[in-house]
């Protein structure tokens, strides 16, 4: 990498995370303890895990090896709670 090459804030980012925080709290608020809400939740953490990997840890230039792994890291959380749905039932 040019270590002379400018980089610019990753607002559109930021605005996303921001974004499925306040989506976050407001169905929190909303609709609570509803069944569905595992499924909604885990997906906000695997778009905030993906949004987080691809702009603030640059996964997109990092080798492809490295890039799978990192995707798997991400998708663990949401996996983990939805298990956790499922085997609670």
């Amino acid at each position: 990498m040019n270590r002379t090459e400018k980089k610019s804030l990753p607002v559109p980012a930021w605005l996303a995370l921001l974004a499925l925080t306040g989506i976050s709290l407001v169905l929190g608020q909303k609709v609570g303890h509803a069944s569905w809400m595992p499924v909604v939740v885990a997906a906000v953490i695997w778009v905030k895990g993906t949004v987080v990997a691809r702009y603030f840890l640059e996964s997109g230039s990092a080798h492809p090896f490295i890039a799978w792994l990192l995707r798997v890291f991400v998708a663990i959380a949401p996996a983990a709670l939805l298990l956790t749905t499922l085997l609670e039932k």
